[in-house]
């Protein structure tokens, strides 16, 4: 009988030790992703996806936050942002994450941010629309944004090109390029040139040739668009059927694998990094991606990083998965080794000691020209 019970007795303590020991391994951590996997924008969802799980990855292999595995609940917002809406309300009451990175276009973070801040789940955007964060206590960025991007080429044009006129064109449905677009009318302006025609567009659209036919014949020196790659593309291509001769300038929103270099030959366009910035945190990042994913990384990969590094050294920094005490964690990052640079949130928790890269469109292939400091706010 005492032998039985002895048996009896170590079977319930490996039962308990198996229990204990399973419940440890699920004992994660989680964060939300929110980005396009699918629909007209999908290369930047699925860039943003590998570059916040490559972050995840390096940290779970260097045993984690707090101890414990991150784990990544990766949601589809299709690009549409009532999709991405129901996603962050999945997320959140679902899911419990501790926070979320992302979303990636601008239209779709404003839609999330204000279910986030009223839910009080912190949320670090990589989309660029400067309105997305000023007055939220939860809601940060990893990224520069439009405002910042429409300066940098608003004056890159002056100087670099010495051009006095230009023309641009933009979706009139997209926060994002109307917001790079106005900041550039604005700027150029007061550098002393001239726009000679602002043109829109409405989202979806295939043919831009009436568009693009009004802004040949005003003949300015620099042409600028700040679409998303997809409709940079067919601009770029009819822009060249109608006989634009001018110099094509754009925005970070080109930045993709799927960019068409030839008819983009020529052209400039601003990005958030180079992979031939010789930055350590930067030269990793783009070897450990190569490595992980057998492709280079583009800027929506970086953002996405930085995104998730941003989300983890908060929660690390706030010693807890408290929602609150990880927003008020991440608000007062500084100086965190980001791979686009060092970063350090402002007041509306954007980073403001980020460079901005400008790239040139040459022979098949981008090349880096020179970087921007952000200016402070």
């Amino acid at each position: 009988m005492r032998n039985r019970g002895t048996i009896f007795s170590l079977l319930v303590c490996c039962f308990v030790f198996l229990s204990a020991a399973g419940a440890l391994a699920q004992d994660t951590i989680k964060i939300g992703n929110i980005a396009p996997l699918t629909g007209p924008i999908a290369t930047y969802g699925e860039s943003h996806r590998n570059g916040v799980q490559l972050a995840v990855d390096l940290v779970n292999e260097g045993g984690g936050v707090l101890g414990r595995r991150i784990e990544l609940i990766n949601e589809d917002d299709q690009g549409d942002p009532v999709v991405g809406a129901s996603a962050a309300h999945k997320l959140i009451e679902r899911d419990k994450v501790v926070a979320i990175v992302g979303p990636v276009p601008s239209t779709i973070g404003m839609a999330v941010a204000p279910i986030a801040e009223n839910a009080k789940v912190p949320m670090v955007v990589t989309g660029t629309n400067p309105a997305i964060t000023p007055g939220k206590d939860f809601v940060f960025r990893s990224c520069w944004t439009d405002d910042f991007q429409g300066v940098v080429m608003a004056q890159f044009c002056r100087e670099e090109f010495k051009a006095d006129t230009a023309a641009v064109l933009y979706d009139l449905g997209n926060d994002y390029a109307k917001s790079v677009a106005e900041v550039f009318v604005k700027t150029f302006k007061e550098l002393g040139g001239k726009i000679l025609t602002v043109q829109t567009h409405p989202t979806g659209a295939m043919d831009f040739r009436a568009q693009l036919s009004i802004i040949k014949s005003h003949n300015p020196e620099v042409f600028f668009f700040s679409d998303f790659y997809n409709d940079a593309n067919l601009i770029g291509r009819q822009a060249r059927e109608v006989g634009i001769n001018s110099i094509f300038a754009g925005s970070d929103g080109w930045d993709s694998p799927d960019l068409d270099l030839k008819a983009l030959d020529g052209a400039h366009y601003c990005s958030h990094f180079s992979k031939e910035d010789p930055r350590p945190e930067t030269k990793k990042f783009v070897d450990d991606y190569k490595q992980k994913y057998g492709t280079e990384p583009d800027l929506l990969a970086i953002m996405g990083y930085d995104a998730a590094l941003i989300v983890m050294n908060g929660i690390k920094e706030a010693g807890s998965t408290d929602r609150e005490l990880v927003a008020k964690a991440i608000s007062k990052t500084q100086g965190l080794a980001g791979a686009q640079g060092d970063i350090t949130l402002d007041g509306n928790g954007d980073p403001k000691t980020l460079p901005a890269a400008i790239l040139k469109i040459e022979n098949g292939d981008t090349r880096y020209l020179k970087s921007f400091q952000p200016i402070e706010k």
